[in-house]
């Protein structure tokens, strides 16, 4: 043991403290954090908005895909160009071009002007997300990351008050076009910051995806999107699509994920279901709410402020209290998919003045409903997934991680693409968007219900059913 100069021994146990450094690069992860959440929020408020101008409603699944197309498509290419250039150079690089792309469909004169931007905008993204997360690791090692990390749930309750006000504020003083360009100065500030105090590194691999992966998905986001006169044509793309994202799912996650042979694989299948069919109703909420409902700019900020504040607010108490065991888990999340699947089906009887409330306000207390659910579920899910087994299970830190990201982000993509084109154009069919809306919720809120079937084969495991 090292002593200082009087012979007593040092303040060995005390944290260092933080350096002005990576206090910056905190700062300036928060700040982005924040941004990112508004640009969630300001997304679904301006899909329909923009569809709406552009002519573009039939085309809702087309819009979704592409920029996930492109997000995947960059996920391997930023693992390339970590190995050749400075990290935090990339970073800026990356930012001024999703502000290009955002400019681009923001002056957009048609919709393929506007899937131009948003194109480059996926893209972009797709870089950064693997450029830049084995560098924030690394600049903010111990408690100032295990700080930075909670606080960035907090960023998001936050979020979910300040987005929705901003893009329906906008949209409405202004227009959609303004929306979608006045935050991005922030932006690049925000991300200049964060370059600035990022440590430069040799980035190791985060992501399993490869090119391969990478091609397949895009494939398959393409063929399930892809518009078509002819019923029977888009089943058939619909149906190819499924395939390859099938192939693609299988080779990206862990082996044994879908049998669920372990604890951890079981919570991945788990995760995997959950944010499919969240993200699905994610996405068309405030497509319904304006197609179906007529509702305006500011209508559609308070539905998607309501869901976003509530899965916020008890994601943050989640955190802040995790599920002490697994079998704390099960009863907590069992009750989060209870209420998802309640919520969706209030939300699909929304025509129907349910309560006596509006179109609108019946929409809103629905999805306010599974955002407390999926607050529910979400995070302690992630706490499952990164506290060791007793046993091993074949799995390593990264290997987790990595799933958590994939299974999140694939069945996303591929749930908001399936319900944001059948919402569309019902895969050739000429039922009214109302009528479609009822049938995609009711559908969605039904096979929720089958999250239980991941959840029960955790009982296996539960201290309560161990012998002894």
């Amino acid at each position: 043991m090292s002593e200082s100069a009087g012979g007593a021994p040092s303040a060995a146990a005390a944290p260092p403290r933080p350096a002005a450094g990576q206090i910056a690069l905190a700062l300036g992860l928060l700040l982005v954090e924040l941004i990112a959440g508004i640009q969630t929020y300001l997304s679904q408020t301006v899909l329909p908005l923009m569809a709406a101008e552009l002519n573009a409603q039939s085309l809702y699944g087309l819009v979704t895909a592409t920029v996930l197309v492109a997000n995947f498509a960059g996920l391997p290419l930023g693992l390339g160009l970590a190995t050749r250039f400075r990290i935090p150079h990339l970073l800026v690089a990356f930012t001024l071009i999703i502000s290009a792309g955002a400019i681009i469909s923001a002056l957009a004169p048609t919709i393929w002007w506007f899937l131009l931007g948003g194109t480059i905008r996926g893209f972009a993204s797709g870089c950064i997300a693997t450029v830049s997360m084995g560098a924030v690791v690394v600049g903010l090692p111990g408690r100032v990351r295990q700080i930075t990390l909670s606080a960035m749930s907090a960023m998001w309750v936050i979020a979910a008050m300040l987005g929705p006000v901003y893009a329906a504020w906008i949209s409405h003083a202004l227009n959609w076009r303004w929306a979608m360009v006045i935050y991005l100065p922030v932006l690049l500030i925000a991300r200049s910051i964060v370059a600035r105090h990022l440590p430069d590194h040799d980035q190791q691999q985060q992501t399993q995806i490869g090119w391969r992966d990478s091609i397949l998905l895009a494939a398959a986001m393409l063929l399930i999107a892809s518009p078509s006169q002819s019923q029977w044509t888009q089943l058939a793309t619909l149906a190819a699509g499924v395939a390859l994202l099938i192939i693609a799912t299988l080779r990206v996650l862990p082996a044994g994920t879908f049998r669920m042979n372990s604890k951890r694989r079981t919570v991945v299948a788990f995760m995997f279901g959950l944010c499919g069919l969240y993200f699905a109703v994610d996405s068309v909420v405030t497509i319904i709410a304006h197609d179906a409902f007529e509702a305006d700019a500011g209508q559609i900020g308070m539905i998607i402020m309501a869901g976003g504040l509530t899965w916020a607010v008890v994601g943050l108490y989640c955190g802040w209290r995790p599920a002490a065991d697994l079998r704390a888990y099960r009863r907590r999340a069992s009750t989060g998919v209870a209420l998802i699947a309640i919520g969706v089906l209030g939300m699909s009887t929304s025509a129907n003045l349910w309560l006596g409330l509006e179109p609108t306000a019946a929409l809103a207390s629905g999805w306010a409903i599974a955002g407390v659910g999926m607050g529910l579920c979400y995070v302690d899910s992630l706490n499952m997934l990164f506290n060791p087994p007793d046993a091993p299970d074949g799995l390593t830190h990264l290997d987790v991680s990595n799933a958590a990201v994939m299974s999140e982000s694939i069945a996303a993509a591929a749930t908001t693409t399936i319900a944001t084109t059948y919402l569309a154009n019902s895969f050739g069919g000429s039922t009214a968007i109302d009528d479609r809306s009822t049938t995609l919720l009711i559908v969605i809120a039904v096979v929720t219900l089958a999250l239980a079937i991941p959840l029960q084969r955790l009982s296996a495991t539960s201290p309560a059913r161990e012998p002894g």
